[in-house]
């Protein structure tokens, strides 16, 4: 059995960024690094979100003015056969609200946590805004907090986000990058498509822990 010495450098070897890789995977775009790598330029950052997206079994459409983007999602709601749309309550997706109830979905905007969880628990879809979505990753960043609840990202089976195309970011470091040196919200979660999980037989399951209908509305 190694002494406490060697059981420490072990672990301070294993411990050191960018040095110890136990495997020949590639690095990705997630694989720390030991200084941060130098931006790269993407031509049309919501041409390659969706892509990404797209790749991992998610759903990206790119609509020219808001109006094409309420299109989308009552079509989408149609064609879900829902019911109920839970939403966050954000003033960027009230104009939604006419057009759903037009095609017999009921809209809810829950601002209490307990009433929130049981509405979408019971949503068909769920509707947010993203603060950021990263183009080499299709990941979206989102933030939570009051009227902004995470059950309306997790809970109904299928989830949209609307957002602006002007947010749509480049790399993961650039993303991260917005939160440096500022007040950073009590909640940041980084979502990339939709939810899966793989148990010990390397069975993927996608919507296990979360929708496996994402949608993402890049308006502009």
């Amino acid at each position: 059995m190694a002494d406490r010495a060697e059981f420490l450098a072990s672990i301070r070897h294993r411990t050191r960024t960018g040095k110890y890789k136990p495997t020949h995977a590639p690095d990705v775009a997630w694989t720390p690094k030991e200084s941060p790598p130098e931006t790269r330029l993407i031509e049309d950052p919501s041409a390659r979100f969706i892509e990404k997206l797209e790749a991992l079994k998610g759903h990206g459409f790119r609509a020219e003015s808001g109006d094409e983007a309420r299109e989308y999602v009552v079509s989408l709601a149609r064609s879900r056969g829902a019911k109920l749309l839970v939403r966050w309550d954000d003033e960027e997706l009230a104009g939604f609200d006419a057009p759903l109830a037009d095609a017999g979905v009921e809209v809810a905007v829950p601002r209490d946590p307990e009433g929130l969880r049981e509405v979408a628990g019971r949503a068909d879809v769920g509707l947010s805004t993203a603060s950021w979505a990263i183009a080499e990753t299709g990941s979206l960043v989102l933030e939570s907090g009051q009227g902004r609840g995470r059950s309306v990202t997790l809970l109904p089976p299928t989830y949209v986000a609307v957002l602006r195309a002007d947010r749509i970011l480049g790399t993961v470091p650039e993303a991260i990058s917005k939160y440096a040196g500022g007040k950073v919200p009590a909640n940041v979660c980084f979502h990339t498509g939709p939810s899966r999980s793989g148990d010990i037989e390397m069975s993927l399951v996608v919507g296990m822990h979360g929708p496996g209908d994402v949608h993402v509305v890049v308006v502009g």
